[in-house]
């Protein structure tokens, strides 16, 4: 953030800025044939880098404007990209704003976290992330697209450079590993695709509000997203189900979760191999959540990053430092 620029947070909560996001709400729904309920929109929840607003329309209709800040990933054209490679894959966009960061949106129905239960969830999110691997797959064709849109692009090795570019340049024992780990998971030749870079079971929709209904769920929220390798998807989608449904640990869930994940690829490389770079993968991805997050926080208050750095940033850098000092055979496997 530059000197004497407004926090996005500041700036969303002011009647000014919400006054001029429902005169663009209004004027896209007119594009459309449809008129909004004239009542004040319905502001949800601030957060350092997006914001909401809803609203009703004369039809029946729930919409959903969402404001992000520009220093993280480009929603409007990710969601253009995936609706030309994917379009049953995502939401479609009503109208998108590139320069501003604003999007609208019908609402999609229900969330997976909240037709799923403890149950229930292993299955469903098996087939989530199959449905989601598809997709990545189908996004190898945009990739290029994506980056010049602005989505950045993070190879393994550039994310152990930015890493030890910045909070890993005191504890230099980690770069060995780090790039031995970020060769490793290269070498396994995926192409590079998009990678949501936050995949869990709050970021998916369930169309017809079942939880049968996972074959045309909708993935969204894509603001942390990347161009890079596909495999750290993984990283927060096998964390999903201990934190939505309060699950212990399992092995066994996790080895289930990653088989149905890469028999979407196992036609370009080996399931036993892919498996075997998983904790390389797993270790690189969190230097991708630290970036993210980073980005995310350019235009956040000092309190904001002083809530949201130890979450996030913080831990994440203990839990690299702790990895990386683990030899790669022995570190965490998850692949089952």
């Amino acid at each position: 953030m530059t000197a004497g620029e407004q926090p996005a947070s500041q700036l969303w909560q002011s009647d000014p800025w919400r006054r001029e996001a429902t005169r663009w709400i209004d004027e896209s729904l007119e594009r459309r044939g449809v008129a909004r309920v004239p009542v004040t929109p319905r502001q949800p929840r601030v957060r350092p880098w997006s914001t909401q607003l809803v609203v009703d329309t004369t039809d029946g209709r729930r919409m959903w404007f969402k404001a992000s800040s520009l220093s993280t990933s480009p929603e409007p054209a990710i969601y253009r990209s995936l609706a030309a490679v994917a379009p049953d894959r995502v939401p479609e966009i009503w109208a998108g704003d590139d320069d501003r960061g604003w999007l609208l949106m019908a609402d999609q129905g229900p969330l997976l976290r909240e037709v799923a239960d403890a149950d229930s969830i292993v299955g469903l999110w098996s087939g989530a992330l199959r449905r989601y691997a598809r997709m990545q797959r189908a996004t190898v064709d945009v990739a290029d697209t994506l980056v010049a849109a602005g989505v950045p692009r993070w190879e393994p090795d550039d994310l152990v450079s930015w890493w030890m570019a910045g909070r890993g340049a005191g504890h230099r024992e980690t770069e060995r590993p780090l790039r031995e780990a970020a060769a490793r998971l290269s070498s396994v030749g995926l192409p590079p695709t998009i990678d949501h870079n936050d995949l869990h079971a709050g970021n998916v929709f369930c169309a017809d509000g079942s939880a049968g209904a996972i074959h045309d769920s909708r993935f969204f929220d894509w603001g942390d997203a990347y161009v890079g390798n596909p495999l750290g998807s993984l990283l927060i989608a096998l964390a999903g189900p201990a934190y939505h449904f309060g699950m212990p640990s399992d092995p066994e869930r996790d080895a289930r979760l990653v088989r149905a994940y890469l028999s979407v690829w196992a036609d370009l490389v080996p399931s036993s191999r892919l498996q075997a770079v998983l904790p390389d993968a797993l270790l690189i991805a969190k230097l991708a959540r630290m970036r993210a997050m980073e980005r995310a926080l350019e235009q956040a208050t000092p309190a904001e990053r002083a809530e949201w750095t130890p979450r996030v940033i913080d831990t994440t850098v203990r839990d690299v430092l702790r990895e990386a000092a683990t030899p790669g055979p022995s570190r965490g496997d998850r692949s089952g």
